[in-house]
């Protein structure tokens, strides 16, 4: 039986690696921001999984409107990227790892049975969407990994409740896979953030804005049913055109059953969007749970 041994929430803003590059020169508050991550790739180290699950959207890289799997596993034998173009216009690092085939198959055979229609594909590519946090998390691409691209971005969109339904079900999913691997979970996506709209230099005025403030206060409390319940697609893009986003942390909020998270840190500034930081030891929900 497999065990589901950490989950994690982490930004994926492909111009975080040229503030590595910037290094001392890099702002105080995008300075913490890689920070965060340092602590988290430590966590996940001391966690020891021995398969990582990324979940995370395209960003209109691979798949548009007119070819828009709402939940999709990779299967192919790796799994890599990013795209030519990012990195050559934003740097980010290349990411090539083995994906472990026999658990991504298992979801499909699983998620079929559970009336979970998921697509699939043989032919992708990771974009920066899960090569910035993998780079970040576990750099020495050692880790075989199982891709779950979420849209996030084309309607229609599921609304949060079907994001978190889904991530209660992949942790049920990956601890009836029968082989003793301790698995942990990735999701990547978004605090508030616009892209080419009028909304997109809005956090040099306000860098929290009122639904970032909200929507925190309700992940680190625990009290997620109401935050679940209002996160659909066009309550999320009124706040910014990435903000839907956010639907991956609610997936993740549905792995753990809406628990307050171990770790929580949010960085927000003049310099860049906010970023969220969320981790959960699932050994300690478990011990919590049989309490």
């Amino acid at each position: 039986m497999s065990t589901v041994v950490q989950v994690l929430c982490v930004p994926h803003d492909p111009t975080l690696p040229g503030v590595v590059a910037q290094g001392a020169e890099a702002p105080e508050p995008l300075k913490r921001t890689i920070g965060h991550f340092d602590t988290l790739r430590a966590r996940l180290a001391a966690a020891r999984p021995d398969v990582l699950v990324a979940v995370s959207g395209d960003h209109f890289n691979q798949w548009f409107y007119d070819n828009m799997p709402t939940f999709s596993i990779g299967k192919a034998l790796r799994a890599a990227g990013p795209f030519p173009h990012e990195q050559e216009l934003f740097g980010v690092s290349p990411y090539d790892a083995a994906l472990e085939g026999d658990v991504a198959r298992h979801l499909l055979r699983t998620g079929m049975r559970r009336g979970i229609d998921f697509s699939y594909s043989d032919d992708f590519v990771l974009d920066h969407g899960f090569t910035v946090p993998l780079n970040f998390l576990r750099p020495e691409q050692d880790l075989p990994v199982v891709p779950i691209f979420t849209n996030v971005m084309a309607p229609p969109v599921p609304p949060g409740q079907r994001f978190y339904e889904l991530g209660a079900s992949i942790v049920e999913m990956i601890e009836a896979h029968p082989a003793d691997l301790r698995v942990a979970i990735i999701a990547s996506g978004h605090l508030s953030n616009a892209i080419g709209g009028p909304q997109m230099a809005q956090f040099m005025q306000q860098p929290d804005n009122p639904w970032d403030l909200r929507t925190w206060d309700r992940i680190t409390r625990g009290d997620t049913a109401a935050l679940v319940a209002e996160s659909d697609y066009e309550s999320l893009l009124a706040v910014g055109s990435g903000t839907p986003g956010f639907l991956d942390y609610v997936f993740a909020l549905g792995a753990v059953g809406g628990s307050a998270p171990d770790y929580a840190e949010k960085v927000a500034s003049t310099f860049a969007p906010p970023t969220g930081f969320l981790a959960w030891d699932t050994t300690t929900l478990r011990t919590a749970e049989a309490a």
